[in-house]
């Protein structure tokens, strides 16, 4: 395949549209294989690194780019695997918030592993620090323009302390 002598806005918005169909196309098929969803896998990845391992359902929503209706089915999936719990929000009387299980946290890890071990060979021979930067500063110019709150600082890792229910 030829390389373009220059960038242009018109090649890289397909490559990248491109990119996103690879990569959830490997997540999907690494869900699949562990009996979840892509998008159950966000909302369990968003809990994992958050404080409490909880989160309101507007915030998640938010987070995992879905709708109230289709966030209602993803949460009513992960609380029937015994992943995620309803909990009270100690700052909302009203409020409820979502709150990642151990049962959940160790779904978690299993599956974001044999994400990583299925999409690590693309990163071969690539400058990782170069990818990153690039990656993060597109993910804050695409949230700019949706009007997304900035999740370019995130950071993923194992999770280290469990929460116990």
């Amino acid at each position: 395949m030829a390389t373009a002598s220059r960038p242009d806005l018109t090649t890289m918005t397909l490559l990248l549209g491109r990119l996103s169909r690879l990569n959830e196309a490997a997540v999907a098929d690494v869900c699949a294989a562990h009996g979840i969803t892509p998008a159950e896998l966000r909302v369990m990845a968003l809990l994992a690194h958050r404080p409490g391992r909880s989160a309101s359902p507007s915030d998640i929503a938010a987070f995992v780019v879905q709708t109230s209706g289709g966030l209602t089915a993803t949460l009513r999936r992960l609380e029937t695997d015994a992943h995620v719990v309803r909990v009270a929000d100690p700052t909302d009387g009203r409020g409820r918030l979502v709150e990642l299980t151990d049962a959940g946290v160790a779904a978690h890890d299993r599956i974001v592993a044999a994400v990583v071990a299925r999409v690590s060979r693309a990163f071969d021979g690539l400058d990782l620090g170069d990818i990153d930067r690039l990656i993060r500063d597109l993910v804050e110019g695409f949230e700019r323009v949706e009007g997304s709150p900035s999740s370019a600082g995130f950071v993923a890792g194992v999770p280290t302390s469990p929460v116990t229910r």
